[in-house]
C-alpha cells in the first residue's frame, strides 16, 4: 500500500482479513475486468458465472454439504442462516457467545456483544471462554437448551475480535452433540477464519463436527464484497426462509470467487499459512515479557495488551514506522495476507515488537 504522500506500508490488516491474496492481484483482477466488459446484475437469474463459483466452493467442502447461495456480506449471509434455523425447527430462540462477531445488524449483535439499547428477548448470549471454563459453557449452554425454544446456536471458532481465544477440539465435540440432541442447528461462523487463514481450509475440519450451517467470505472475494453458505443436504432452502436479495450472487462477485479460489488451489495455502504462524510466533513471543498475549493461529493472530498499554497508541507508533495494524479495544489483530513476503513480514514483526516493547 502507498499513502497519498508517497509512503509504503505493509499491510497486516488487510480490510479486516478480506484481502488474504494481496491488493491488486494480477490474476483476480483480470477475471473482474473481463466480467466488466459483460453483464453485472442479473438477479435471482442463473449465470455461468455462478454456477462456475458454486463449483469452485463446493471443492472445499464434504459431500453432506450443498451450496446455498452467495451473498455480499457476513452479516447478510448470518441473517439467512437465523431464517434458515426457524424455518426448519420452528423454534424462534438462538444463543450465541459473548465477544463473538457475526455481524452488526440489530440481530446479529444481539449475538455476541452487549449493548443496552440493542436488545432481542428471543436472543441469548452466553459466557464464553475464557471468563469461564470450557465446561461451565457447556453447562450453560445445556441449561438454555432444556429451558428455551432454542433453533440455532451460532459459533465462532477463533475469536478475532473477542481477543484470539479459541477452545479445545473435544469442547466442540460437545457442543455439537447437544445441538443435535436437543435439536438446535449449529452455525459455524468461519467467515474470518475460513479459506486457508488458520492453516487448514477450514477449522470445523479439525474437530471432527458436521454442523448444520457453515457461514464463509472475507477471504473467498480477495476484498470483493462476497459471503456464502453452506447447508446440510438434508435441509433445503424454501422460499419461506426469504434467499437471495438485489446483489446476492452478482456475477462480478461469482468471477471474483472462483478467480481467488483458483488461485488458492494453484498455490501451497497451507505452507504459506504455516510458515506466517511460526515466523509471528518466534518473532513475537517476547512481547509476553510486558504482560501482552500474543494469541491465535496460522495469519490469524492477536496482541491482548494489559491495561497499563493502549494498543491504540501501540498501532499509531507501528503506523509511523510503516505498518498497518487493526487496533479494538485492548486489543490488536494481526491478519497479513497468505502471499507476503518474507521480509515485509519480518520487518512489520520488528516494528511491532519494539513498539509492544516500549508502548
Amino acid at each position: 500500500m502507498i499513502t497519498r504522500d508517497g509512503r509504503q506500508l505493509i499491510d497486516l490488516f488487510c480490510g479486516g482479513g478480506s484481502v488474504f491474496l494481496g491488493h491488486a492481484n494480477t490474476s483476480i483482477n483480470r477475471c473482474l475486468k473481463d466480467q466488466l466488459e459483460k453483464i453485472w446484475n442479473i438477479g435471482v437469474l442463473k449465470s455461468p458465472a455462478r454456477a462456475e463459483a458454486c463449483e469452485q466452493i463446493e471443492r472445499f467442502f464434504p459431500d453432506r454439504y450443498a451450496f446455498a447461495g452467495l451473498y455480499s456480506t457476513g452479516m447478510e449471509v448470518a441473517e439467512f442462516a437465523l431464517r434458515v434455523a426457524r424455518t426448519m425447527t420452528g423454534k424462534k430462540g438462538v444463543v450465541g457467545f459473548d465477544r463473538s462477531m457475526h455481524g452488526k445488524s440489530m440481530a446479529t449483535s444481539c449475538l455476541g456483544w452487549e449493548n443496552k439499547l440493542i436488545s432481542l428477548p428471543e436472543f441469548r448470549r452466553l459466557p464464553n471462554i475464557p471468563v469461564i471454563p470450557e465446561d461451565e459453557v457447556l453447562d450453560n449452554l445445556l441449561s438454555a437448551l432444556r429451558s428455551d425454544q432454542i433453533g440455532a446456536v451460532f459459533v465462532e471458532p477463533l475469536l478475532g475480535t473477542g481477543g484470539g481465544h479459541t477452545a479445545s477440539p473435544g469442547f466442540y465435540r460437545q457442543l455439537s452433540d447437544l445441538c443435535l440432541e436437543y435439536g438446535a442447528l449449529l452455525i459455524f461462523d468461519e467467515i474470518l477464519t475460513g479459506f486457508y487463514r488458520t492453516g487448514t481450509p477450514f477449522m470445523f475440519n479439525e474437530f471432527g463436527i458436521s454442523p448444520d450451517i457453515i457461514l464463509f467470505g472475507k477471504a473467498m472475494g480477495n476484498g470483493f464484497p462476497v459471503s456464502g453458505i453452506m447447508l446440510d443436504k438434508k435441509y433445503a432452502v424454501e422460499p419461506t426462509m426469504l434467499p437471495s436479495s438485489t446483489f446476492a450472487g452478482n456475477p462480478m462477485a461469482a468471477v471474483v470467487v472462483s478467480g481467488t479460489l483458483q488461485f488458492m488451489q494453484e498455490m501451497d495455502m497451507p505452507g504459506a499459512v504455516v510458515h506466517i504462524q511460526n515466523t509471528i510466533n518466534s518473532a513475537l513471543e517476547s512481547v509476553e515479557h510486558r504482560g501482552i498475549k500474543l494469541r491465535g493461529k496460522g495469519a490469524l493472530w492477536v496482541l491482548d495488551f494489559p491495561p497499563a498499554i493502549n494498543a491504540f497508541q501501540v498501532a499509531g507508533a507501528v503506523l509511523e514506522e510503516g505498518v498497518l495494524v487493526s487496533p479494538t479495544q485492548n486489543i490488536i489483530r494481526l491478519l497479513p495476507p497468505a502471499t507476503i513476503e518474507d521480509d515485509h513480514l519480518a520487518r512489520a514483526c520488528e516494528v511491532i515488537e519494539e513498539a509492544c516493547m516500549n508502548g
